[in-house]
């Protein structure tokens, strides 16, 4: 990947092409390809370093004792995993990373960052990853939002009902398939596309595949 390439990630913004090869040499980067259903950091890691996605994308899972998945994010291009632990290098890793497609992810140790030094770009990629990590805080208290109703259909009106909001339209395509949402919301896969079927027979929405249209209650 060429130096000017990264400035295109988040995490490098602001930098100048001159600053990759320093920041990249500073934080022990290694680049590493990947194939569809690799596992790239495993539940129990210590010392997991921090993944940007250069191409293709990856899944956030959790796999408990008795072989329930729950899928709790996914990181597309540009996006980062694992950076929590790289931060805190005791701490078993309670996920696993997998990728969902062939791509390469960049790996980091973030902690490098606040070695002594006045580089500007240290300064720089600070900001760049306090700013990420606070969208990201964002992102898991959306997601409390629906996963904490007990009912499918309750789970299903408060996920989509903040699609609709984000993306500011009542049509949005979904970014998982049907497996991986049931895996988002933490419900059985069977048990959501019956769900799904009844809310449409009900009138409350129309799904095609990853598309989705809600219809809005008379009145509202």
């Amino acid at each position: 990947m060429e130096n000017s390439a990264y400035l295109a990630l988040p995490l490098f913004a602001g930098l100048a092409a001159g600053d990759i090869p320093a920041a990249l040499a500073a934080l022990d980067a290694l680049c590493r390809p990947f194939a569809k259903g690799e596992t790239l950091l495993e539940a129990g890691q210590r010392g997991a370093p921090m993944g940007v996605v250069l191409a293709g994308r990856v899944l956030i899972e959790h796999l408990d004792l008795w072989g329930n998945r729950t899928l709790l994010g996914r990181a597309a291009e540009g996006e980062l995993f694992a950076e929590t632990y790289a931060f805190l290098p005791d701490q078993p890793m309670l996920v696993s990373v997998v990728a969902a497609e062939r791509g390469e992810a960049l790996f980091l140790d973030p902690g490098k960052l606040m070695a002594p030094g006045c580089e500007p770009w240290r300064w720089q990629m600070m900001q760049n990853l306090l700013h990420i990590l606070a969208g990201k805080n964002l992102n898991l208290a959306r997601r409390s939002l629906y996963t904490a109703p007990k009912t499918i259909r309750e789970r299903v009106t408060a996920y989509f009902s903040t699609l609709a909001v984000q993306k500011g339209s009542l049509e949005f395509e979904l970014p998982f398939d049907r497996q991986q949402l049931a895996d988002h919301l933490g419900v059985d896969r069977s048990a959501l596309s019956s769900t799904l079927s009844a809310m449409q027979r009900d009138g409350l929405l129309t799904i095609d595949r990853r598309r989705v249209c809600l219809k809005k209650a008379e009145g509202l």
